[in-house]
């Protein structure tokens, strides 16, 4: 059998109202592409009919596989996902926005540009953020810090992401932030890597209320983030060569 091209890995926590859409939609679409593919689930600390969701969804279609993980964790469920992904690529999408797009500009950058990371930007020239405002504010300052502080050359980390998995395992396998925090660890860690991170222009919309209200978020991507540079600071202060 032919190696799989491409791992979709959807984080769901609560996402019973809005999870058969989404695998449906990826699943039918990718098919009509003509890949091989697969679709991971990851739920991660659930209350609600998720689980039983994504189990009909497995049944349903022979591409869709669900992880399972006991508490709510959006980095850590990405995490796993990916660790777990047996496509070259792998895409991640959350439930209330697939943009099957995406995933076929995606895959030509890393075809024309032989890059690593191609981050789906909110940011960047041509992307269309019709979320509130508030959440485009946020955005806008965190994407500010990680400039600052961290001396990040893309405009974006969260949301839409293609990782190309074999030259990201040692990326993956050394982040350990979870939560807000994973997926802006793993473009960071690239770019120090070397590795080319590539971003492309999308357009968002809120398709759901988000599972996590702003002032709760903050302070905790702020704690992250503070966790994060003093990791970073510190493995280089070990790699720095001593007198």
């Amino acid at each position: 059998m032919p190696a799989l091209s491409v791992s979709i890995v959807m984080p769901a926590h609560n996402e019973a109202s809005y999870l058969a859409d989404a695998v449906e939609r990826t699943v039918r679409g990718l098919r009509d592409r003509g890949l091989r593919f697969e679709v991971l689930v990851v739920e991660n600390g659930s209350t609600d009919q998720t689980v039983a969701v994504a189990d009909r969804a497995s049944r349903e279609f022979e591409e869709v596989r669900v992880l399972r993980r006991p508490v709510a964790d959006y980095g850590a469920a990405l995490r796993a996902g990916f660790l777990e992904a047996s496509g070259e690529q792998v895409i991640n999408f959350d439930v209330d926005l697939v943009d099957l797009g995406f995933l076929e500009t995606a895959r030509k950058v890393v075809e024309q540009q032989a890059a690593v990371v191609v981050v789906g930007s909110k940011r960047s020239s041509g992307a269309e953020d019709s979320r509130p405002r508030g959440r485009r504010l946020v955005t806008a300052v965190f994407s500010l810090l990680l400039e600052v502080a961290f001396g990040l050359c893309v405009s974006d980390t969260h949301g839409m992401k293609l990782l190309v998995r074999e030259p990201l395992l040692p990326v993956v396998d050394a982040s350990r932030f979870g939560a807000d925090i994973f997926d802006t660890e793993v473009v960071l860690r690239a770019e120090r890597a070397g590795l080319l991170v590539v971003e492309v222009p999308v357009a968002v919309t809120d398709g759901r209320p988000p599972r996590t209200s702003i002032l709760r978020r903050i302070p905790r991507s702020l704690v992250g983030l503070s966790r994060l540079r003093l990791a970073l600071w510190a493995e280089r202060g070990r790699a720095s060569p001593h007198p």
